[in-house]
């Protein structure tokens, strides 16, 4: 008989023969939380999403699920492109949520962006803005005059 010896990533499950691999894959830490109504979007130029607004709708990190390191999350999305608005028990589909600075070029002069602003407010859900590290309050957003779409 053998004794095997594995080592298991506390966040995600996973096992490794190697302790030092287990710790790497702890390193990762914990996905994301972003708050339910959280904006985000490039309005850039020469963007694929330059009309559309999203908003966080719905966040699922791990909870026993196994997603571990990832938050799959659904969004609302305001859209000028054709495609009609993702409102209310609609849904956008985001498999693995993880926002960046690249998602944090909203122009709050857009149509889409108020149409956003419009919904989140009609539902009674505090609206906050991605301001490519954390989630900040409208309020915050619109106060910062660096806070327009290249």
């Amino acid at each position: 008989m053998k004794k095997i010896i594995r080592w298991k990533c506390e966040i995600c499950g996973t096992t490794y023969e190697k302790k030092a691999r287990a710790l790497e894959c702890e390193e990762k830490g914990p996905p994301e939380f972003y708050p339910i109504g959280c904006m985000y979007g490039n309005h850039g130029t020469d963007t694929f999403y330059t009309d559309i607004t999203f908003a966080v709708a719905s966040n699922v990190r791990d909870g026993g699920d196994g997603l571990g390191h990832f938050n799959v999350g659904g969004s609302w999305a305001c859209r000028d492109n054709g495609a009609g608005d993702t409102l209310g028990k609609e849904r956008c589909g985001t498999t693995f949520l993880k926002l960046s600075t690249w998602n944090a070029k909203l122009d709050p002069e857009h149509p889409t962006f108020k149409r956003m602003v419009a919904f989140l407010q009609s539902q009674d859900i505090p609206v906050t803005v991605w301001d490519g590290e954390k989630a900040i309050t409208l309020m915050e957003f619109l106060d910062d005059d660096a806070n327009v779409a290249e």
